[in-house]
């Protein structure tokens, strides 16, 4: 009888634990991260400056740009990422004034080269699409607009400070 009970406790120790297995694998497998690869440059009425990261070592254009990656299709994700955002920032839907404080913020990802238009709340680690395939890359393309003072603090010389990100996710 023993043994009949011990037989049974371990079959279901068994399918609880296959089951259990089963579903932490999609979740896993479908987790978007950061590869490392990034483009920023922030401009305003005093001047630009930028920075960026390329993967493998690579080294960055005199541009700023990272060096296009056939591998991971960087190129054509950023292009088509930046035109996405672009778009958004086409259609109006926020309108940057001369009132203290504004800001707009739009975002657009590419995925094998095709661009999609995001929301202004965007968090690509969490809003790129799933399930992915293990390999694929996407990158996320933010431009954030705000309305900044001259230096000595009058209204009456405001001006536009631009962002704009690139980040490159790798889906594993």
């Amino acid at each position: 009888m023993n043994m009949r009970k011990s037989g049974r406790v371990a079959a279901i120790a068994a399918l609880w634990g296959l089951a259990l297995a089963g579903a932490a694998l999609p979740a896993a497998a479908a987790d978007w991260v950061h590869s490392g690869r990034y483009q920023y440059f922030s401009e305003g009425p005093l001047g630009g400056n930028g920075s960026n990261g390329c993967q493998s070592g690579a080294t960055p254009l005199a541009s700023g740009d990272c060096i296009a990656d056939p591998g991971t299709g960087w190129a054509a994700n950023f292009n088509a990422a930046m035109a996405a955002a672009d778009a958004v920032e086409a259609t109006g839907v926020c309108v940057l004034g001369y009132q203290y404080p504004s800001s707009c913020r739009f975002a657009g990802y590419a995925l094998n080269g095709q661009g999609v238009s995001a929301s202004e709340n965007f968090y690509a680690p969490n809003d790129l699409p799933r399930p992915c395939v293990a390999g694929t890359h996407a990158v996320a393309y933010v431009i954030f607009r705000r309305v900044v003072d001259a230096q000595d603090g009058s209204a009456d010389d405001r001006g536009i400070e631009s962002d704009y990100s690139a980040d490159e996710y790798q889906c594993r």
